[in-house]
């Protein structure tokens, strides 16, 4: 199969991109790399013209600091729009996201009809945000904006305007399937007539060369913070069980505290760590956690019962489920400090866990066969209607 994979938020689409190359397949991923992470990619959007001047630079600072718009959007979709013109069919295109570039709406429409034109079979993941996700959050046992109604969340917020709300509506009439990625939009999405089910995130096992911390070494905690997402993965709980864990176990532990570092910095910063502390609003794991497990390290991270049930593990068996309350999460780190052989046998089952549930070979199979269920009429039908709305296959379309 001929496959474009489109957008990268964590390293997903890379793991799978290795995993069906690795099964005899053709894959191209085309991404922006996702910021500070620097998520790899092989064709990689970016502003060039603006990152490189210091007039833009300057400019796109201060259009930014009054109307909280960037200007380098509107170079990110415009190069999009200018590969994708010279590009031929595939036999799959598969979106991380409904809303994959993050450009203005009037850009993102002509790249989602460009890409519809390009395949008989377009797919969007559940991940990350998206329209239906946040509409329906008070499924979820917690959410930070429920959590947190006192903190703005705009990127979040985003999705649930009239504006989006349009654009949603014409991706989910292009698309012909939906895939979630974990059990955070799993029971959202259960029972739509365009929903797959879930696949559990691809995880490419032979990447990492595990490092054991010895036992004459004080147990080392590692906390990793994206600066914009603060509050949306409970770093501020982290934090306030730190404070309480340091007064108590000061030389008994070692702190390794990283801000919004790019992708292969944030993983080899965390080499020598016993504990991991990931996010406290999950149901199931994330990327991050997941290749921290793959690793042997102890996690905290959603492992909640919805999860144990699919996965009949016992609770706190792989990760610990962590939940927004500093108090519950220093207890489960002092319970781990005091009793160090705990972190060996749950950093063994965890990566035994992973080996099973999220091997990126076995993963790429599956996305195949969901990519294969979708019934050809539909998608010509929904390849037609792309046709007759989209844009035209010109450098100069509007």
């Amino acid at each position: 199969m001929r496959i474009l994979l489109v957008g990268e938020y964590s390293n997903l689409h890379n793991s799978l991109q290795a995993g069906l190359l690795a099964n005899g397949h053709e894959v191209t991923l085309i991404s922006t790399g996702d910021a500070f992470k620097k998520l790899p990619s092989d064709v990689l959007i970016k502003a060039k013209r603006i990152e490189e001047s210091r007039l833009l630079q300057t400019l796109r600072k201060g259009v930014f600091k009054i109307t909280k718009f960037d200007i380098a959007t509107l170079e990110i979709g415009y190069r999009t729009l200018d590969w994708l013109v010279d590009q031929t069919q595939f036999d799959v295109i598969q979106l991380i996201n409904e809303y994959p570039f993050k450009t203005p709406y009037f850009i993102e429409r002509r790249i989602i009809k460009r890409l519809r034109q390009l395949t008989p079979k377009l797919v969007i993941l559940a991940c990350g945000d998206d329209y239906i996700y946040l509409n329906n959050i008070d499924q979820l046992t917690y959410h930070p904006i429920l959590q947190h109604p006192d903190i703005d969340f705009p990127y979040s917020k985003k999705y649930l305007t009239a504006a989006h709300k349009k654009y949603h509506e014409l991706v989910f009439e292009l698309k012909d399937l939906i895939i979630s990625t974990d059990l955070d939009y799993h029971p959202i999405y259960k029972g739509r007539t365009d929903y797959y089910g879930l696949i559990p995130n691809p995880i490419k096992l032979d990447k990492f060369d595990n490092v054991k911390n010895t036992a004459n070494k004080r147990i080392v905690i590692f906390h990793g913070v994206n600066r914009s997402n603060y509050y949306k993965k409970g770093n501020y709980y982290f934090d306030s069980a730190l404070c309480i864990i340091r007064q108590k176990f000061g030389d008994r532990i070692k702190l390794i505290c990283v801000t919004s570092l790019p992708y292969a910095e944030y993983i080899d910063s965390y080499r020598e760590a016993d504990i991991i502390l990931d996010q406290t609003y999950a149901e199931d794991q994330g990327y991050n956690a997941l290749e921290a497990m793959a690793q042997g390290k102890v996690v905290f991270t959603g492992a909640g019962a919805s999860f144990c049930e699919r996965y009949q593990v016992a609770s706190n068996s792989v990760a610990i489920h962590t939940i927004p309350d500093a108090k519950k999460i220093a207890q489960d780190l002092e319970e781990l400090i005091l009793n160090p052989q705990r972190i060996a046998e749950i950093g063994t089952h965890a990566m035994r866990f992973v080996q099973e549930h999220h091997n990126y070979l076995k993963v790429a199979e599956h996305y195949v066969s969901a990519w294969n269920s979708i019934k050809s009429d539909d998608a010509v039908s929904a390849s037609s209607e792309a046709q007759k709305s989209g844009t035209k296959n010109s450098k100069t379309q509007e």
